[in-house]
């Protein structure tokens, strides 16, 4: 919609870039203010978010670029132009994850009980983040002639080059064809995953409990979503499921079983005490 917010002297300031930073921010404030309900430490957020944003950082630009490998192998400078949108939320997510660990494994910190605090931050940095995706024109749906969106060509969105380069609109044309707003509905779900979560974390029954929650609540409004998610070139498993909803469905059966897992530590603990 609006890929350039505006422009200082010569040096353009995008708008999927400026949403991402302001979904950090939001989420370390969030995730600080969850921390001080919760009497935890509020420098230890600071710490974990230093190595969270490194790690989506750099987790989601490597799938992103592999993902579309053969774009950016025939001008590999634009792998590091993240300001103007590419990355991957599941990869980002997973690198995070793991930087995070590390640290609170180093730390002697109990793992599950500062995933619970970051939970809802992540989930509303989600939300904020999907705007810059709007704005961008990257991550958009299959072509739809009920309802969508139309990309202007102002800028050259994703969109509307991907259009230009199927055939589908004629060089000059005004925007790109009407496509299913799956980064509206992204953002929507990463809101309300924010609220249940907020809502469900207190009280609290258990150390992980909230983190996992966001897990299934993610996979679960993301597997829905990429029914409608437009991929140049999509892989698809047993006829009908995309690898990313493969995914979505190996984590939920994860966070289930890990439910069960933590819930019965708790139970044991309490019949010892």
């Amino acid at each position: 919609m609006h890929r350039i917010l505006f422009e200082i002297g010569n040096f353009p300031i995008y708008s999927y870039g400026a949403m991402i930073a302001l979904a950090f921010i939001v989420a370390i404030l969030v995730a600080m203010n969850e921390a001080k309900k919760s009497g935890e430490n509020q420098e230890r957020i600071l710490d974990i978010s230093l190595r969270v944003i490194i790690g989506a950082l750099i987790g989601g630009r490597l799938i992103y670029v592999f993902t579309y490998l053969d774009y950016y192998l025939k001008d590999p400078i634009k792998i590091l132009y993240i300001r103007q949108g590419g990355l991957s939320f599941l990869g980002g997510f997973l690198f995070a994850v793991i930087l995070a660990w590390l640290y609170v494994k180093k730390n002697q910190l109990i793992f599950w009980k500062y995933a619970d605090i970051c939970s809802p931050a992540i989930a509303i940095g989600l939300g904020i983040g999907r705007i810059g995706c709007l704005l961008n024109g990257c991550c958009f749906g299959v072509i739809t002639d009920s309802y969508g969106i139309k990309f202007p060509a102002e800028h050259l969105p994703p969109a509307y080059l991907q259009h230009l380069k199927d055939g589908l609109i004629s060089q000059g044309s005004a925007c790109s064809l009407p496509v299913v707003p799956t980064q509206i509905y992204s953002s929507i779900y990463g809101f309300a995953i924010f609220l249940i979560l907020l809502r469900i974390s207190k009280p609290k029954r258990y150390d992980g409990f909230t983190f996992l929650m966001f897990l299934i609540l993610y996979s679960v409004a993301r597997f829905s979503i990429e029914f409608f998610r437009f991929y140049e070139n999509r892989i698809v498993l047993f006829k009908i499921f995309s690898i990313t909803q493969v995914v979505c469905i190996i984590v939920i059966i994860f966070a289930i079983f890990m439910m069960r897992y933590l819930k019965k530590i708790q139970l044991n603990k309490r019949i010892i005490e």
